[in-house]
């Protein structure tokens, strides 16, 4: 757990996406896509939510994704537990702007990026880094434990 003046957040520009607020049935499970808007439309993160075997066939949930703006960064809000397994993955191709600060810190842009890790924000304002993979080039994944804040950062 990382006090936040101890991270790098990684920036975003550009158009920034839409909240996006989802109800599906728990047992098909579904992923959420937030886009960055015109005129390029790129994907700035999905939320993949598992099916969830133990609800019942009436059960829904109810996901509000609402992107931290001028950051990679979302918060989650969900009307009940997201099943073991939910994935958050941010899509950095074209939006990524590193802090200013990382020139004290990294030799390089891609040192930087090799650091990043996906973080949540505790209630008293610090960070615990989730274990996070790179499935593709300027993808960043984790599974979350739930509801909460969610920044892309890596250690100051």
């Amino acid at each position: 757990m990382l006090p936040r003046d101890s991270v790098l957040v990684l920036e975003a520009w550009g158009a920034s996406p839409n909240d996006t607020v989802v109800s599906f049935a728990r047992r098909a499970g579904r992923v959420v896509i937030l886009r960055h808007g015109p005129p390029d439309n790129t994907v700035f993160a999905e939320l993949a939510v598992p099916p969830d075997s133990g609800a019942g066939s009436r059960d829904s949930l109810r996901v509000a994704v609402r992107p931290r703006p001028g950051l990679y960064g979302v918060d989650v809000e969900a009307s009940g537990p997201l099943a073991g397994g939910a994935t958050l993955t941010f899509k950095y191709p074209v939006h990524f702007s590193p802090p200013v600060a990382i020139r004290g810190r990294y030799a390089s842009r891609a040192a930087f990026e090799r650091a990043l890790g996906i973080g949540r924000v505790t209630d008293d304002g610090r960070i615990i880094l989730l274990p996070s993979t790179q499935p593709a080039s300027d993808n960043l994944a984790a599974r979350i434990p739930g509801a909460g804040r969610y920044l892309v950062a890596a250690p100051r």
